[in-house]
């Protein structure tokens, strides 16, 4: 049972009588944890786990008992191999307090689905029910894929892939569609949460103007009256038509307004960048789609990782210029490449680098083959990678990072580098501080 159950991923399920006796003792003892309503996993291979894997876990374990059950928000971008960051603030859903009311033995990893069934006293806590308006499918629809010309067959338009449509068929059909996982991503974790989602999904080729499109129809201000139901869904259509079919085109000029807002060094100019955009609006439903147009907004799939998305996103809340991503330096002497993970082009030509550190990439051996294609995802192939320490390779590593620093002062114009590491994004304070002390200019007040 137990094997079985973390071979395939998943959590351990007690069905008869004596599984579940031997279960219950085990969470008594400490050795299991209980990941869910009748679910469970033995504490020390869950500790070992990422959040999104958690999140898999007691997904695809839920697919068998709900198989009704259509996930949305986090879990439904888990399950598609989104980029999750555990939501560090945790107060938007109302739930901040609620690991407060339970045991160590109890996982707190939340889960979000689309329902027609309100939330009841008998729902699991951590079961996160938001409400369907039956105009929802599922994720294996093909609504915002990203169509183009084609600069290889003469203009020809093509489809780009989702990189997600490797996820199997099951579980896609088990998920809503990635507009509205995308608006519930918005609406039930906040921005710095969510934009790590929203950087995958770039990635994933998602098509944005769909998204706002489609999200505008549904749960825009003319969808009123009809949330919770399902009649007449021509009417439907053309009652929200005229208010938001205009939506590719606001798209595209926030899109070239946001060029301005990177490259903005003072509040005026941000402010200017959405002005008219259609963010003024106050009415809760419009607040919704206000919180998802301002995450497509800032989304840039040239984030590499959820750290570093959710780094940006912690930026862009404290008020500080928007950074360049990935920009990539050529020393003129050795025309060697040095990438840096955010840079910002101060007023006078200074050049601030920034670097988010994790002492997961300093255990990397180049010499050693099976860390040629790590995935810093995965919890195991991280403990893989800590468990095969090598102390030369560290250093080598290093001195590298040290080299790398020298040539960008010395040949490449740097002006400061400013580093920080991920319990400084968290903590918020501790990265404000040194964007400050670096000279990164705040383009935004806050507070």
């Amino acid at each position: 049972m137990i094997e079985n159950a973390e071979s395939n991923h998943q959590c351990i399920r007690p069905i008869t009588s004596a599984q579940k006796q031997y279960a219950y003792r085990c969470v008594k003892k400490g050795t299991f944890v209980r990941t869910f309503r009748n679910l469970c996993a033995r504490t020390e291979y869950w500790q070992k786990l990422y959040p999104s894997e958690k999140m898999r876990h007691i997904a695809i374990s839920l697919m068998e008992i709900y198989p009704e059950w259509k996930f949305t928000g986090l879990t439904a971008a888990a399950l598609l191999g989104y980029d999750i960051v555990e939501n560090y603030d945790d107060v938007e859903d109302g739930s901040d307090n609620i690991q407060c009311n339970f045991s160590p033995s109890v996982s707190s990893t939340k889960i979000y689905i689309r329902s027609s069934v309100h939330k009841s006293a008998n729902d699991n806590p951590y079961l996160h029910r938001i409400m369907r308006t039956c105009k929802e499918l599922d994720g294996t629809s093909d609504d915002v894929r990203i169509v183009q010309p084609s600069r290889k067959y003469d203009g020809q338009l093509i489809t780009l892939p989702h990189s997600s449509d490797r996820v199997s068929y099951e579980i896609r059909s088990h998920i809503v569609d990635k507009s509205t996982m995308l608006f519930d991503v918005a609406n039930t974790v906040n921005f710095r949460t969510a934009l790590p989602i929203f950087d995958s999904a770039a990635r994933d080729n998602v098509n944005f103007n769909k998204v706002l499109e489609i999200c505008g129809r549904r749960y825009g201000a003319s969808a009123g009256g009809r949330r919770n139901g399902c009649a007449n869904e021509f009417q439907y259509v053309n009652d929200v038509y005229d208010e938001y079919g205009s939506f590719n085109e606001e798209y595209e000029d926030l899109r070239t307004r946001e060029k301005s807002v990177i490259s903005a060094n003072s509040a005026e100019s941000f402010a200017n960048a959405f002005a008219g955009g259609g963010f003024g609006k106050s009415c809760s439903k419009e607040y919704s789609l206000l919180r998802l147009r301002r995450l497509c907004f800032f989304k840039n799939g040239l984030s590499e990782n959820g750290g570093e998305s959710f780094a940006r996103g912690t930026m862009i809340d404290l008020g500080f210029m928007v950074p360049e991503l990935q920009h990539e330096f050529v020393a003129p002497n050795s025309r060697v490449k040095y990438r840096c993970d955010f840079l910002w082009r101060v007023s006078g030509g200074g050049l601030i680098v920034g670097e988010l550190d994790g002492y997961d990439k300093y255990f990397v051996d180049s010499t050693n083959s099976t860390h040629a294609n790590i995935n810093f995802n995965s919890s195991s192939d991280t403990q893989m990678l800590r468990n095969s320490y090598n102390q030369a390779a560290i250093n080598r590593n290093i001195d590298r990072q040290a080299e790398r620093e020298s040539v960008l002062f010395r040949e490449c114009g740097v002006s400061k580098i400013v580093r920080f590491n991920f319990a400084d994004v968290v903590g918020v304070k501790n990265l404000e501080r040194k964007l400050v002390e670096a000279g990164v200019p705040r383009i935004m007040r806050v507070g």
